[in-house]
């Protein structure tokens, strides 16, 4: 289109010195004519077209970029939700293992306060011996 538009111009401009008939010598004006149109319009066009695909580059570079960081961004939030969630699940386990050696230990306490009780030992002398255990 703007090929045409230059081509009409270059033509109407140049009107009244074009020869339009005649020998190949002869119409070297209007070989010329068509020459520089057709170069001026080819520079043109390939600027812009140049321009523009440097544009679309540069923004495909940009969003590619945005992407990789975002990706990046969350493989560690879920990097640091799986740290997370592990530690939360070992202090669970540590805490029900904690639990577990209380309940051993007061059932070992009274298995052994029932052992005094039955042989006839105090309690009372039990409970002094916890005391300087704690």
């Amino acid at each position: 289109m703007f090929g045409i538009f230059v081509f009409s111009v270059l033509v109407w401009l140049n009107q009244k010195s074009l020869e339009w008939s005649g020998g190949p010598i002869q119409g070297w004006k209007t070989g010329l004519i068509f020459l520089v149109g057709g170069a001026v319009t080819g520079a043109a066009t390939g600027k812009a077209l140049d321009f523009y695909c440097w544009r679309i580059e540069q923004r495909l570079i940009r969003l590619e970029r945005e992407r990789v960081e975002q990706e990046t961004q969350e493989r560690k939030r879920l990097l640091k939700e799986r740290i997370e969630k592990e530690k939360l699940a070992q202090e669970r386990l540590e805490a029900e293992m904690a639990e577990r050696k209380r309940i051993q230990r007061e059932a070992a306490q009274e298995q052994e306060r029932l052992w005094y009780e039955k042989h006839g030992q105090d309690y009372a002398d039990y409970a002094d011996y916890e005391d300087e255990e704690e």
